[in-house]
């Protein structure tokens, strides 16, 4: 009776444990770069939050000079060293009573869990990630296809648009689909993502960048490096000129790709993207000539707009989704002078390129299973 007491007591007592950490959904981690880097999470209720690093070191959420009572938590932190590990854990406090703006009132602090991720480095020798795209809500799958990344030897997580189906969701119901099946991972390894035409449905776009924010120069398009692979990000919107009802009259998705385009003439002279060994362009969309000329407009417009500039720019591989299947353009094709893969919908892609070597592509199943691999030279 006296142990049965014991280990009741003892049930409880984590319970409490677990409902005072205050962490519902997270930690993530977006927008990472060699010195800096954004952490992500969600408390069960409103309050002030900071993340703590080893060593003892608080950094506050604020804006504006003020600590702000959220439950999306996003902390900025800067100031890093390249290829860095950081050892972090978030942290807050819950807000117990706001209806007296002068006075509000504050209750328990919670810690989550030690976390390690590292920050990019662009003068290392290799770079390895992996692709997750066109989920649509499936969990299942999802975590299946994230069951098989090597976390000690992989980057970054890209994911490449359509995690989600439509728009109109709550932040929970979000990040249910969209962050929890990584399960560890994603408190790891730094994530980066391409919005696909599904996360532009619906009338929470706002929060889509809200959860993957990215600071320059743009929500959903933007360039990085990571050892001697430089990315351009950029983000198509809707595939085809019937679903434009989907909108109802809303969208201005060419004025919004002409900006694109404008600024990618610039981003491809960057430094850092024009002397990487490698350049890497990836999008939800494909920039194909589709062989449906009724619908796939837009494939089409990328196809003819973007196709000579990222030509120019010495791209060596673009990586698209959407099709829900798996496509190799080979170079000439599209008239692309390097290979285009669409990844479908039910496979992982990893991609692994070290200096000086080819660059391999591999897709795998949910049950991890090689379907693909094949190794490319770089331009």
């Amino acid at each position: 009776m006296k142990r049965t007491v014991l280990l009741l007591a003892a049930l409880l007592f984590a319970g409490q444990l677990c409902l005072a950490q205050g962490v519902k959904a997270g930690p993530w981690i977006c927008d990472t770069r060699d010195d800096s880097m954004t952490i992500l999470w969600t408390s069960e209720v409103p309050g002030m939050a900071y993340v703590e690093l080893e060593g003892g070191t608080q950094v506050w959420e604020t804006f504006a000079g003020r600590r702000i009572f959220k439950r999306l938590h996003s902390v900025r932190l800067t100031g890093l060293q390249r290829g860095a590990v950081i050892r972090y854990r978030v942290c807050g406090q819950n807000l117990t009573d706001g209806s007296n703006a002068r006075n509000p009132k504050f209750g328990d602090f919670y810690q989550g869990e030690w976390h390690g991720v590292r920050t990019l480095d662009p003068k290392a020798s290799s770079c390895r990630f992996s692709v997750f795209n066109d989920i649509h809500l499936k969990r299942d799958k999802y975590s299946a296809l994230a069951a098989g990344v090597d976390s000690v030897r992989t980057d970054f997580i890209f994911l490449n648009g359509d995690i989600t189906t439509a728009g109109n969701y709550t932040l929970d119901t979000l990040l249910h689909y969209a962050i929890g099946p990584l399960g560890t991972l994603a408190a790891g390894l730094p994530m980066f993502f391409g919005r696909g035409n599904h996360e532009g449905r619906g009338d929470n776009t706002p929060l889509i960048a809200e959860v993957y924010p990215n600071e320059e120069p743009a929500p959903f398009y933007y360039t990085f490096r990571q050892g001697p692979v430089a990315f351009i990000v950029f983000d198509a919107g809707e595939t085809g000129r019937s679903r434009s009802i989907l909108y109802s009259g809303g969208e201005v998705y060419e004025d919004y790709l002409n900006e694109q385009l404008e600024w990618a003439r610039k981003a491809v002279k960057e430094r850092m993207f024009r002397e990487a060994p490698l350049k890497v362009c990836i999008l939800h969309v494909p920039m194909i000539d589709h062989e449906d000329k009724t619908d796939y407009l837009l494939q089409r417009w990328l196809n003819q707009h973007f196709m000579t500039l990222l030509n120019k720019a010495g791209i060596d591989l673009m990586i698209g989704a959407d099709l829900h299947e798996f496509m190799l353009c080979e170079p000439g094709t599209m008239g692309n002078d390097f290979p285009i893969i669409v990844n479908d919908d039910v496979r992982r892609l990893d991609f692994s390129y070290t200096k000086g070597g080819p660059f391999s592509i591999k897709t795998y199943n949910s049950e991890g299973t090689l379907e693909f691999s094949r190794e490319f030279k770089a331009r």
